[in-house]
């Protein structure tokens, strides 16, 4: 190296001296007040989706400072917001040849404030140097052409590299309109080695003025700007707005306590019963001011915000309320759909009674009358059906998911049973104020069961009983034509308990015969019939006061009036009334919320229904290179002209379609692969069709065995095979045998074919490893591998071993046993039997004597045969050794003490291990068995059945009852089961006596209960008139859901019974 040579210096960098501080101060409006506040405190404000307060109580920002008001008529302004500010953007870069000018018009501005600033400001040498660098820029207020500067933005001897604002404040302002320019006065940069760009960032409105923001719920957020790179985004997650709830209403716990006498407070609730009730008698934001609190039906609001409060499945193994609303209302729309909104939340329907708005709900209830061909005009009834295109087999469901940062989340929601019957079908549906998703699948689940169940409409005119109900109220149809036979027409008299038809019936089955008839009162009641006089004339078991030319109609077991629900009401121009009634099924509801399933029931006589195929199986055989299916069913009955459908599909795609008149067929020409298989029958001449019945089958070579189930002991080993899939075409295996897996994987030592093996060329305490493939017609499967291995000699017995000598004859005792030690490494086990042999010139076996070991000495069987015994007789003995396998049809006598025993066939019948486990299809028992736990499927008890402990029964069929005693007056307790459950009573009987005076008895029963509150269930009374008596009888009728207890009161007055007996019925 040179002498001149220097070390290389590199360039120098000024620091930075310019950094941007300012305080972001924002005021949000939260909604109207007054509202309960933010969830967990400041954990519901989040700023860019972070909560600023974290779970654990710490803070995610520092300097951070937040003032809330609930919306209160009183409050005061928020402290540290003195003004008010409105800031707009510019974001535009200054230069010398092109200021930038803005236009203040708002006349009560007090004062604005100018930001600007710099992208970066430094300078760099020739030498690679980066230094500070000036820039001076100038804010001027002017009208018209003349400008007057105010402010001066000098940045002297400063560096930064990235973005750098500062603000100044114009205070004495002229009047508006005016002008606001921002000029550079330091030259624009020309060269790329000074960089200073200035730019004017925003201009900001300030209003010196406090605002109390009254019943507006606002938060007032100040924070350092330093920690965001611009404002950042706020959402708060808070309890809403503070509203009416009945004063004996608890929000947090959902539990009604004692009576309501109509009275409110004021509460928090997400309930959308009290929400609409809210939004509707609100006088700021509701309807409030056209029909008030009293133009509202509150008591039936009641009913519906009781039945939201019930709990149900969360499908999560949970419980959550059958209905909740959290929504936020941010844009005026009409009130019919604000309304139609929220009463969609609990399957509802807004509807005026003449004096009220009231609400109606989509769930089980009473029928309130009957119509029949003898009380609607002309007798007749015209149905229509939904088209099949309206009828959805899935939908989407929106709604907004907390766990997923309260962003909108979609449920599937579908019936594979109607997506294969009908086809995909999806509705898309937005779930108004949900945020549970097992509150919208149950959306998506109503929407699809409604289609399905209810899926016809009726049209009819009456008199004036149309105006007995309202819309949304179960009416029966009592149509004898749709339903083949008389159940209903008009009453011709009544004589206390005998009633008078106008048209004969016909009761297949009196016992479980009721008749349903209007009384004098417009009740509608259902008594059970005691015997039928004449066709025309039938014995109640209850009196009844009832008009001439009341409708009736009939139960059976088999028909009744089929329900449906009203939906409009409208009036004709003769005076007559049109009702449009909708189909009702009342088991949708369990359906929906319990996921139960029922038999749909039958209106009519006439047996439609097309009968299901049963028992479908298929039989593959090959033909040449390709192969015939055989397919064959049954039905449990026939109907006139019945016939099938059968689709054969590959690979989901369609290869044949038939309608056959047996219950067998054949297609032939089959290539490889997946097919399924559909059958359903077809009505005669209509072309109804029934439900499908699927099997799957496959054309193709056999799958791999998924394990191997191998039993080793000293001397043999068992595999079988274990196959998860379904294997066809007389599958088998072919078994291989190695020393290693590679040795198994070359396939060169083969076992043989069959369904399971026992190898006993083997010995112990050695490991073996055993591959298996499946092989069918098609073709054969890859090779499983699986090693083990053997047991110990010391652990078993019963191996037969050979040693090789020179001579072949057997030596005295002990030379043998340390023969046997020498050779194999161990000594003899208990029925171990030992071969010694020699070969002659040809390498065969020259002489051989066998011989047995007792555990002390070696002995000389009875009988040895060293290869197969065949014996057609009885073969008895004290000991019986094989070292393979005994095959026999018949084994008597002695005890066998085996590691396993398993039974062929495959998979084997019976296996019984030595862990005691035992596997059996099936067995006959005729002592005892005792048992600490387990399951039994489908069995059926002959004789008697005593339980000690519990018994819980979750699927019953047959009469099963419990009697309680319930004294008057007195209190039980009936405690929850896992099931649906029916109280009822017999007659109750009543006396009333009075002489002077009238005398009023009574009998009633009261609930207390989630479900009924403190209401009364049951009453009856009656009142005598002077000097007379007279008796009146009711039964009551009560549906108690699973899992609910409740507690009954008996009270009396007068005369009446001093204890009944309640039937507590399994549903």
């Amino acid at each position: 190296m040179g002498k001149g040579s220097k070390k290389a210096k590199a360039p120098y960098e000024a620091p930075d001296n310019l950094k941007s501080h300012q305080c972001l101060r924002i005021i949000d409006v939260l909604g109207e007040g007054q509202i309960k506040g933010p969830v967990n405190d400041w954990q519901g404000l989040f700023l860019n989706d972070t909560p600023v307060q974290a779970p654990d109580g710490s803070f995610n920002f520092k300097g951070i400072s937040v003032e809330l008001l609930t919306g209160t008529q009183t409050q005061l302004p928020l402290e540290g917001f003195s003004y008010t500010e409105n800031e707009k953007p510019v974001n535009l870069q200054v230069k010398t040849t092109a200021p930038i000018t803005r236009t203040i018009t708002d006349p009560n501005v007090d004062r604005v404030r100018v930001t600007v600033g710099v992208s970066a400001l430094k300078s760099i040498d020739s030498k690679g140097n980066t230094n500070r660098t000036n820039v001076s820029m100038s804010v001027q207020i002017g009208r018209g052409s003349a400008w007057k500067t105010v402010k001066t933005i000098n940045l002297i001897d400063k560096k930064t590299n990235s973005q750098y604002l500062t603000s100044v404040i114009l205070d004495d302002l002229p009047e508006t309109p005016f002008n606001i320019r921002v000029v550079r006065n330091t030259p624009d940069s020309k060269s790329q080695t000074l960089i200073n760009d200035t730019l004017w960032s925003s201009y900001t409105e300030i209003y010196d003025t406090k605002f109390s923001y009254p019943n507006t719920a606002i938060i007032g957020l100040k924070f350092d700007s330093e920690q965001f790179s611009g404002v950042p985004r706020r959402n708060y997650l808070i309890d809403g707005l503070i509203i009416d709830v009945p004063d004996n209403y608890n929000p947090e716990t959902r539990e009604y306590s004692g009576f309501w006498s109509g009275n409110f407070k004021q509460a928090w609730t997400d309930n959308p019963a009290w929400i609409l009730y809210n939004l509707i008698t609100n006088r700021r934001y509701g309807l409030g001011e056209r029909l008030g609190k009293f133009g509202v039906d509150k008591f039936m609001l009641y009913t519906v915000a009781q039945y939201c409060d019930q709990l149900v499945d969360d499908g999560f193994g949970g419980r959550e309320p059958r209905f909740a609303c959290h929504c936020h209302i941010t844009e005026q729309r009409p009130a019919r759909d604000v309304i139609d909104d929220l009463c969609s939340v609990f399957r509802g329907m807004g509807i005026w009674t003449g004096t009220q708005y009231s609400v109606v709900i989509d769930r089980p209830s009473d029928m309130v009358t009957v119509y029949s061909n003898s009380n609607v005009v002309d007798g007749q009834f015209a149905y229509t059906s939904a088209p099949l295109k309206q009828r959805h087999t899935a939908a989407y469901v929106r709604y907004i998911d907390p766990n997923n940062n309260w962003e909108t989340a979609t449920e599937y929601v579908a019936d594979d049973d109607l997506i294969q019957r009908f086809g995909f079908n999806v509705a898309d549906v937005d779930a108004f104020g949900c945020t549970s998703r097992g509150q919208a699948h149950r959306v998506g689940k109503w929407l699809i069961q409604t289609e399905k169940l209810e899926t016809q409409t009726v049209t009819f005119s009456v008199g004036r009983e149309g105006i007995r109900h309202l819309p949304g109220d179960i009416i029966g149809i009592a149509d004898n034509d749709y339903a083949g036979t008389t159940i209903g027409g008009r009453v011709i008299s009544v004589d206390g308990s005998t009633i008078m038809l106008d048209r004969d019936i016909e009761i297949k089955n009196i016992k479980n015969a009721y008749l349903s008839i209007t009384d004098t009162n417009s009740d509608l009641r259902k008594i059970q019939i005691q015997a039928q006089t004449k066709p025309n004339q039938i014995v109640l078991t209850q009196s009844v006061d009832a008009d001439e030319y009341s409708v009736w109609s009939l139960y059976d077991n088999k028909i009744k009036p089929r329900l449906f629900k009203a939906l409009s009401i409208a009036e004709n121009d003769d005076g007559t009334y049109a009702i449009t009634a909708l189909q009702h099924d009342p088991n949708k509801e369990a359906i929906v919320d319990k996921g139960a399933k029922f038999d749909a029931e039958n209106g009519t006589i006439f047996n439609w229904a097309i009968p299901p195929v049963e028992q479908l199986q298929v039989e593959v055989t090959p033909e040449s290179d390709v192969y015939q299916a055989r397919l064959s069913w049954s039905t449990p009955r026939t109907i006139q002209n019945l016939k099938f459908e059968v689709k054969i599909y590959r690979e989901d795609k369609l290869v044949s379609r038939e309608v056959v008149g047996d219950t067998e067929y054949c297609i032939s020409d089959l290539q490889q692969g997946k097919f399924n298989a559909t059958v359903r029958g077809v009505g005669g001449e209509d072309g109804r069709l029934g439900d499908e019945t699927t099997i799957s089958f496959s054309i193709l070579p056999p799958a791999k065995p998924s394990g191997l189930v191998i039993t080793p002991s000293a001397f043999n080993i068992s595999i079988r095979p274990v196959m998860t899939s379904v294997s066809s075409l007389g599958t088998q295996f072919e078994f291989y045998k190695g020393s290693s897996r590679a040795e198994v994987e070359s396939q060169t030592n083969y076992l043989g074919r069959a369904m399971s093996m026992i190898d006993v060329d083997c010995t112990p305490d050695t490991e073996y490893w055993y591959g298996v493939n499946a092989v069918n017609a098609v073709g054969r499967s890859e090779i499983y591998i699986q090693n083990t291995r053997t047991l110990q000699a010391e652990d078993g017995a019963g191996g037969i071993l050979r040693i090789q000598t020179a001579d072949g004859k057997f030596p005295d005792n002990d030379t043998a046993t340390q023969m046997f030690y020498r050779e194999f490494g161990f000594y003899p086990a208990r029925d171990t039997t030992l071969i010694i042999y020699s070969l002659g010139a040809d390498g065969k076996i020259a002489h051989s004597e066998p011989k047995m070991y007792n555990g002390s000495q070696w002995i000389e069987p009875a009988m040895f045969l060293d290869g197969d015994l065949i014996a057609t007789g009885t073969m008895r003995g004290d000991r019986l050794v094989a070292g393979t396998e005994i095959t026999a049809p018949l084994i008597t006598g002695g005890q066998m003490v085996a590691g396993s025993v398993v039974s062929s066939g495959n998979p084997p019948a019976f296996e019984l291990h030595q862990d005691g486990r035992l596997y059996a299809r099936q067995a006959n028992i005729s002592g005892s068995v005792y048992a600490s736990s387990g399951r039994l499927n489908n069995v059926i008890i002959d004789e008697n059945c005593q339980i000690n402990g519990k018994l819980t029964a979750m699927q019953i069929e047959g009469d099963i009852t419990k009697v309680v005693y319930f004294p008057t007056p007195g209190s039980i307790v009936i405690e929850p089961e896992p099931f649906n459950r029916i109280i009822c009573t017999p007659q109750i009987i009543v006396h009333s006596y009075s002489s002077d005076a009238i005398q009023e008895s009574s009998y009633e029963i009261f609930g207390d209960s989630t479900i009924v509150g403190n209401d009364a269930l049951f009453r009856v009374t009656v009142a005598a008139p002077y000097n007379r008596s007279r008796s009146d009888s009711a039964s009551w009728y009560f549906r108690l859901p699973a899992h609910t207890k409740i507690k009954l009161h008996s009270f009396g007055k007068g005369h009446y019974p001093s204890a009944i007996n309640l039937f507590i019925i399994k549903e």
